[in-house]
């Protein structure tokens, strides 16, 4: 791609110079210019190069999680990517790295580095800053060569590279990474010049990179690529072809290829993309939206530390800063000056005409990707987006198309320096760039970069570590359990799997956890009875957990409420009966391998049938007006006690005849886990009224079952003997004043 570049730009060149001095300049251009990336990147950054080693920039939230993701790529690779989408967390659910951003793109350049060092926050930190020189290069060397001059080029490159918007995504590598769209439209500019379908490739594997590196910019920047090829398109069809231009059939079918070589990489990405979309059931709502979305307001808010403008204009939160720069702005609106016709032609790469119709393609770009950035909820085409493009509407932040804002606002600002600097002396076109270059990268300077320290070994786990990896396989349970405070508790546990190699059930991704919501929030079983507790590691133990590990500093510091207690835990597990099969107590820290899964019966479907909900009448003790949202197919509704359980709910249910009711499936729905009955009596009724007990106890163990088969719901499945029921009398007997009881399916199965 580079010798490409190169060989372009040498081509393309609007410098006179001694033979020698330019040729040397041409072929090592790309070097000196991203080698002052480089250098202006270290000191932008600082301290970042300092403590790469030893520290994450911004914070330990989604740089933590980036991190754990860059070095499972890279341990994948080694394995010809054998288990890519099934990362180590959440278990037991499949295609976890589906939950976030892969980060292939970025992975494919790093991995070396984390093969060599072993050093994941050091391999994060290149990435990082790399990502600056790579926005810049690319940015300098497509503005070179559409407007024909270094300083200009410079300029653009610095308001892309060091634009205000990157300050606020500091934590977000995945969108820091796009240098690589303007080295496609580069690709793609050279190709519709000159033909070569060398370029064209360059631009597609720009594209595919960019693609691999953050799934949003696979959607976002089609937005310019589209507008360029399908302006470049019709203006051949308008003007008809010439000797300079590729014939408009040519250019279609080389244009079409490129697309399905796009297609041909991505399928199976996508693939496992809806398989866990469609497995989980995941989406993304209406008010998540209007959450991301932006206002117009948002275009004069800043990051809160951006250096140059703090007190002069307003601060706004992580995804509604979207302040472009004043010189930036400044400049793109004297690119304008590009679209008054002028009588005489220009010497430089494109003639007028040419510059006149690159302003305008660029002017759309920014317009339509202004407009994006709005959302679902401004009138105009982001909803026909979601309708029409399969996995839009699961993108959460429509305010991200700001990053393609910032990209045609680049590209227009080096415009207007071109047209000012070409009007002005050589001294004072060096004096005049010189100072708007400085301004720029001041507009976007938020000070030094803050550091947190997170040290990739993990020194006070590693025993425990060393423990589990000479274990059995198997999953992890680590508690605290929480999804509330990934920064103090989840991320590091995650980080911990590269190091001892088995999944956890915690985790932290773009998507939680039915399991770890119910282990580790309200009401959670663990924080109950004795016999709570252990028919939670029966049912943890059915779905292959063969370890829990407790961490009593923890506890202490950042347990929640539904934290087990310490104590009664240790407790619970040392007196528990063919549970535990092994114990490590490393200071503050329990470990036990459990047994293997216990024998759990399945249910025998293919002997029942479903009672539809019109051969019966339910009454319930709660809200009785509402208990027909427990029949009617949805997990969207759903029946609530409302109050905390008192040991006194029940639901009846009478049916039309006798029936041999063999199974009741309770189905609290993805969002209301811990609201599970915490002790069911079940009776049938027969048609003399008198009852027979037919269940009674405990449903966690069958409840995590179900979740770990499904995943999707939090289900638990009760079955009951041979029976003649003419009704059922369900009673909730537990007590647990923090969660009501709450159900949004229950589902009936008679025996055939």
């Amino acid at each position: 791609m580079a010798r490409e570049i190169v060989r372009i730009a040498q081509r393309g060149s609007a410098f006179r110079r001694p033979r020698r001095l330019a040729a040397f300049a041409e072929a090592h251009e790309w070097v000196i210019v991203s080698g002052m990336m480089l250098a202006l990147s270290i000191a932008t950054t600082w301290p970042l190069v300092r403590d790469a080693r030893k520290a994450l920039p911004s914070d330990l939230g989604d740089p933590l999680l980036n991190t754990f993701i860059l070095a499972w790529d890279a341990d994948r690779i080694l394995h010809g990517l054998a288990g890519l989408w099934n990362a180590p967390f959440f278990f037991p659910l499949q295609d976890t790295l589906a939950l976030s951003e892969h980060l292939l793109g970025i992975a494919l350049f790093t991995a070396p580095l984390q093969w060599l060092t072993r050093n994941p926050v050091l391999v994060y930190n290149a990435a990082f800053l790399g990502s600056y020189v790579l926005a810049g290069t690319g940015m300098y060397f497509l503005a070179r060569l559409l407007w024909g001059r270094r300083d200009a080029a410079a300029i653009g490159a610095l308001a892309f590279a060091f634009a205000p918007y990157r300050a606020v995504q500091a934590s977000h590598l995945q969108v820091l990474m796009s240098g690589w769209m303007p080295i496609s439209l580069w690709g793609l500019h050279t190709y519709f010049r000159t033909g070569s379908r060398g370029a064209l490739a360059v631009a597609t594997t720009a594209f595919v990179v960019l693609g691999l590196s953050n799934g949003y910019f696979l959607y976002f920047f089609a937005l310019p690529v589209a507008v360029l090829a399908a302006a470049e398109l019709a203006r051949r069809a308008v003007s008809g072809p010439d000797r300079t231009t590729t014939p408009l059939a040519r250019s279609v079918s080389d244009l079409a290829i490129a697309l399905i070589a796009v297609v041909v990489v991505f399928a199976p990405i996508a693939a496992a993309y809806l398989r866990a979309q469609s497995t989980l059931g995941l989406h993304r709502s209406l008010g998540e939206l209007r959450e991301f979305s932006a206002t117009t307001a948002d275009y004069l808010k800043i990051p809160p530390a951006l250096w140059l403008w703090t007190s002069r204009l307003a601060s706004g939160t992580a995804e509604h800063s979207l302040f472009p720069g004043v010189f930036t702005v400044g400049l793109a609106v004297i690119a304008l000056s590009w679209l008054r016709r002028s009588p005489a032609a220009s010497a430089t790469a494109g003639d007028e005409s040419g510059r006149r119709f690159l302003v305008i393609v660029y002017v759309v770009v920014c317009a339509i990707a202004a407009w994006l950035t709005l959302g679902p909820f401004a009138p105009g085409p982001y909803r026909a987006l979601i309708d029409l493009m399969p996995g839009f509407g699961v993108l959460r932040v429509p305010a991200r198309f700001m990053v393609i804002v910032a990209l045609a606002l680049a590209v227009l600002a080096s415009a207007g320096a071109a047209w000012i600097l070409q009007r002005l002396s050589r001294r004072a076109a060096f004096c005049v760039a010189g100072l708007v270059s400085c301004a720029i990268v001041l507009e976007g300077y938020s000070g030094p970069l803050r550091m947190k320290r997170f040290d990739p070994s993990q020194p006070g786990r590693q025993r425990i570590n060393a423990w589990l990896e000479s274990g059995q396989p198997g999953g992890v349970l680590e508690l605290p359990i929480s999804a509330d405070d990934p920064v103090a508790i989840t991320l590091p546990y995650q980080f911990n799997t590269l190091l001892h190699g088995h999944p956890i059930v915690n985790g932290y991704s773009g998507h939680g956890s039915v399991l770890q919501n119910l282990l580790g929030g309200p009401g959670s079983p663990l924080n109950g009875t004795d016999a709570d507790i252990e028919a939670t590691i029966v049912g943890l133990r059915s779905i292959g957990v063969r370890y829990v590990v407790l961490n009593e500093a923890l506890i202490a510091r950042y347990g929640q409420p539904s934290s087990p207690d310490p104590g009664q835990f240790v407790r619970t597990l040392s007196q528990a009966s063919g549970q535990v099969v092994d114990t490590r107590h490393e200071n503050n820290t329990w470990a036990w391998q459990l047994a293997a899964a216990p024998a759990l019966a399945p249910v025998a479907f293919a002997n029942l049938s479903r009672v539809t909900a019109d051969t019966f009448k339910a009454s319930a003790s709660s809200e009785p007006s509402d208990i027909r949202f427990a029949f009617d197919n949805s997990l969207v509704t759903h029946w609530s006690t409302i109050a905390g359980q008192t040991g006194s709910e029940w639901i009846r249910i009478a049916f039309d005849r006798d029936r041999d009711i063999g199974c009741l499936e309770f189905d609290m729905g993805r969002d209301h886990a811990g609201e599970y009955p915490r002790d069911v009596v079940i009776e049938t009724v027969a048609a003399d009224g008198s009852r027979r007990n037919v269940f009674a106890g405990s449903v966690v163990t069958r409840l995590i079952e179900g979740i770990g088969r499904d995943g999707r719901s939090s289900r638990a499945r009760i079955e009951l003997p041979a029976n003649r029921a003419r009704g059922l009398w369900i009673r909730q007997t537990g007590r647990e004043s923090g969660a009501p009881w709450t159900i949004a399916e229950l589902t009936v199965w008679q025996r055939h």
